[in-house]
């Protein structure tokens, strides 16, 4: 069946979500078998991560749909949504991010024609050089990535469900303020937090699922709080 790349326009938003998932895995898959996806392989040993995370993230934040995205829908997904929502494990886990999306983006214009891209992959180009810097950029993050970076520094495993909630003990008892101040975040952002049990039936306990939930969860239980 040839894949539809416009199947997400003009759907409300609890009819696309049940589509989401299969149609990120679908366009990556095509990606990934194309000229452009094979030769990023070359020089890369894996994809589609920062794909899904723009599909994801547009699509469920925002409504933006891959065909009817423009450069400026881009720009806050990569500038706003990213820098509050991704949690990396290092300052370089950005860097292969914009390199995907020129590369993908050159794949949906040669293989749909579509309209957007060339401003998009203009916009990408631009964007490169300074990506790393604002995806770790802390004036950028939001509550769950802020409270996961704490996690990290605090030399917890934040990719697993055990050091998640050791954390959360951890934090809970040494009391959020003084952890926030040792991370130089602000010391009346963070209430207290039970675990979360966010990993159970996760094949992938560190994709963009993960932070998904952990950040819907963080922001759960801070407006419980407030």
């Amino acid at each position: 069946m040839t894949f539809n790349i416009y199947q997400l326009d003009n759907l409300y938003l609890d009819e696309a979500e049940p589509l989401l998932e299969d149609y990120q895995d679908e366009i990556i898959e095509l990606f990934a078998n194309s000229t452009e996806g094979q030769s990023y392989l070359e020089t890369h040993s894996d994809m589609g991560g920062w794909i899904a995370h723009l599909i994801y993230y547009g699509y469920s934040y925002e409504g933006f749909t891959l065909p009817q995205m423009t450069d400026d829908d881009v720009k806050l997904v990569l500038e706003s949504l990213f820098p509050r929502k991704i949690s990396l494990f290092s300052p370089e886990d950005a860097d292969d991010a914009i390199t995907e999306l020129i590369a993908f983006w050159q794949f949906l214009k040669r293989e749909y024609q579509l309209s957007n891209a060339d401003a998009i992959l203009e916009y990408l180009h631009e964007i490169e050089p300074n990506f790393r810097d604002i995806m770790n950029d802390t004036s950028k993050f939001g509550m769950a990535k802020s409270f996961f970076m704490m996690g990290q520094k605090a030399g917890f495993d934040m990719s697993t469900q055990e050091g998640l909630n050791q954390f959360t003990l951890h934090y809970n008892a040494k009391g959020a303020p003084q952890l926030a101040a040792e991370a130089g975040e602000r010391e009346d952002l963070f209430p207290t937090f039970p675990n979360f049990d966010l990993l159970s039936g996760s094949d992938n306990e560190s994709d963009y699922r993960f932070h998904s939930l952990l950040s819907a969860a963080v922001e759960s239980e801070a407006e419980k709080a407030t």
